[in-house]
């Protein structure tokens, strides 16, 4: 014997999958799940470009023409959290700090740039 599926009972399946797909998409984001306090900073003379993503961000946010020093920190779920510094003075410097610790530092090439790069994982 079928039993034709009711209107209440479709809608509830669908809110439902629509409730699971945004648990499942917000673990990312730290929301559920382990997440960690990242700080990016570039320390030196003069002025710079800075072009910056924290962990579930897809497009990197650019600060041109930065007078150093320069800093963001965000709380984040697991992904890349990446930092490119074009053109520095000599003595400039990048880091990233994982929940207060320094996770990476790096000084510019011969060109003036430089990157740091934090994998965090769960």
């Amino acid at each position: 014997m079928k039993f034709p599926a009711s209107r209440t009972y479709v809608k509830s399946l669908l809110v439902t999958g629509a409730s699971v797909m945004a648990a499942v998409s917000l673990t990312g984001c730290g929301l559920f799940g382990k997440s960690w306090d990242v700080k990016m900073e570039v320390t030196g003379p003069g002025t710079t470009d800075v072009s910056y993503s924290f962990s579930g961000e897809t497009n990197a946010k650019t600060a041109a023409q930065q007078r150093l020093p320069w800093t963001s920190a965000q709380n984040v779920g697991f992904g890349f959290n990446d930092l490119v510094v074009k053109s520095a003075d000599p003595g400039a410097v990048c880091s990233i700090y994982v929940d207060g610790k320094l996770k990476d530092q790096q000084k510019p090439d011969a060109k003036g740039n430089l990157s740091c790069s934090v994998d965090l994982k769960n």
